[in-house]
């Protein structure tokens, strides 16, 4: 007797059993993720990235955002790392973006934080078949690593030249230096009575001079009194000359008219005086002369009555 089966059933079966096995691979292969939910982007690194591996944490000002999704080497460039980001496509990656390599604590693990990005800076636009580039930012161990490196640099070539700087021969010059400075102060010491002395006749010196000045003053002051009293004495004197010469004029005149009238024999009376007239008149002139002259000379140089720094000049018939 045969055995009569269920077609119908085991069809069934078979084609739930098939299903299980496509959605249970879907799930081991992930592709029950939404693609359109994600957004890709590249990363340029010229860096280390030892600790960084796929699947590693992408953080958006420390939130988690996305992954790691590959990690090679720049074909265009060896001196790069290319990293491919599959971030939310939520996340607001802006035009002044940057990307970090970092690492937690002392695990060695390191991700990639997304920082910067203003409220003013537009979007970046990007898609799986044309992935747009976020720019990069030195980590802090490079930082630290360039900083170090420099510091080091520095401090070698200032350990270079404090070297030549203490030299034998530059320690050997500066004591030999210090010996002539140290010489030098006790030859100073030495000459401090002397430069006292000499300040002291300095000072001296000074009340001295101070001292003759006052006495040249008070001379000049002296010779321009006495030249002014000898000039109101010969002014006198010149007057007196003068009044002199009017009545000499005036006694010569009365006598020519008492000759014109014939009272007298000229040659009589004149005869014994008119020699002595003659000089007298002579020497009147003279005297006038001279005084003039002397007058002339005290206004132009009144210390010639005390110094005689002036030549006199010689006088008529000298």
């Amino acid at each position: 007797m045969e055995s009569k089966v269920d077609y119908t059933l085991t069809g069934l079966f078979l084609l739930l059993l098939c299903s299980g096995l496509i959605a249970f691979a879907f799930w081991l292969g992930k592709y029950n993720d939404n693609i359109n939910a994600y957004t890709y982007y590249k990363v340029y690194l010229t860096e280390s990235v030892a600790g960084l591996a796929p699947e590693a944490s992408v953080k958006f000002h420390g939130v988690d955002m996305g992954k790691v999704q590959s990690i090679r080497i720049n074909p265009h460039n060896s001196e790069e790392v290319e990293l491919v980001l599959k971030m939310k496509r939520e996340t607001p990656i802006k035009t002044n973006s940057f990307a970090i390599l970092k690492f937690y604590g002392i695990t060695g693990l390191a991700y990639i934080e997304i920082e910067g990005g203003t409220k003013e800076a537009p979007l970046v636009v990007t898609s799986e078949k044309n992935m747009a580039t976020i720019p990069t930012s030195p980590s802090l161990i490079k930082r630290l690593d360039e900083s170090l490196s420099s510091v080091a640099a520095k401090l070698s070539k200032s350990l270079d030249r404090a070297d030549l700087l203490f030299s034998d021969a530059n320690i050997h010059n500066v004591s030999k230096s210090l010996e002539s400075l140290r010489s030098l102060t006790n030859q100073m010491d030495s000459y401090q009575e002397q430069i006292k002395l000499f300040l002291a006749q300095g000072i001296a010196l000074e009340n001295n001079a101070s001292r003759t000045l006052q006495s040249i003053n008070e001379t000049a002051q002296g010779a321009k009194l006495t030249s002014q009293v000898l000039e109101k004495k010969v002014t006198a004197t010149l007057q007196s000359v003068e009044m002199t010469s009017q009545q000499s004029h005036a006694l010569i005149q009365k006598i020519e008219s008492t000759i014109d009238r014939g009272d007298y024999n000229l040659q009589t009376i004149t005869a014994p005086t008119l020699s002595e007239l003659n000089t007298l008149i002579e020497q009147s002139k003279i005297l006038t002369q001279e005084m003039g002259a002397t007058l002339q000379t005290l206004q132009q140089s009144p210390s010639d009555i005390l110094f005689k720094k002036s030549k006199s000049k010689p006088g008529p018939g000298e």
